[in-house]
């Protein structure tokens, strides 16, 4: 599958072939390891994961730091597909693909200064949706509403799974807290409720 859709990376015992998969399955792997353990992977444990030799990093990216701006973008892109067509992101985004949008800026900002995405697709359209379903808010209004939901949305898939383990939260009793995430991150953020209705229908079939 394209860099959008399923890992194509090497854990399989499978190796990519070709430019366009072992591009996918080097700028994927970096993505889980950048989840898993910050920016300190080597090209070589990059490589490693991917199933590839590790030469071919500096064949398609240049550089570690090349291959990076390529995960990130990636990460950006896959956030990006999920928009409805009017603009709204998915209550539950930042909780989707195991939260990968979420741990990679945290692990970026607690290592390095500066922001890793190359542009903010999810707050522009975001944005733009609400200004123009609530022409009756004023613009800061929209900003503080997008603000409090994506940090709600932020923080629960950060660390929902600690507190639901030290509090010994049950799973079905997580999926409902979950689930009134997402009610919560809608509202705060305008998401319609004809959307919101869409996702939770598609999350129970």
């Amino acid at each position: 599958m394209n860099r959008h859709g399923a890992r194509p990376t090497g854990a399989s015992g499978a190796h990519p072939l070709g430019r366009d998969a072992v591009m996918d399955a080097l700028t994927d792997a970096t993505i889980d390891l950048i989840v898993e353990k910050g920016l300190s992977m080597s090209v070589r444990e990059i490589a490693a994961r991917a199933g590839v030799n590790h030469g071919l990093v500096h064949t398609y990216f240049g550089s570690k730091d090349g291959l990076l701006t390529a995960a990130f973008a990636t990460i950006n892109e896959r956030a990006a597909d999920e928009l409805d067509e009017r603009g709204f992101p998915p209550p539950d985004l930042a909780e989707r693909r195991g939260g990968e949008l979420a741990k990679a800026l945290a692990r970026v900002m607690l290592e390095s200064v500066g922001d890793p995405y190359p542009s903010h697709p999810i707050l522009t359209s975001w944005r733009q949706a609400l200004v123009t379903d609530r022409p009756d808010l004023d613009p800061a209004d929209v900003d503080e509403q997008i603000l409090i939901a994506t940090a709600l949305g932020l923080g629960w898939a950060l660390f929902a799974d600690h507190l639901t383990a030290v509090l010994g939260l049950e799973p079905d009793r997580r999926a409902d807290v979950a689930s009134r995430v997402a009610d919560l991150v809608a509202e705060f953020g305008g998401i319609p409720e004809r959307a919101h209705s869409s996702l939770r229908a598609v999350g129970e079939a």
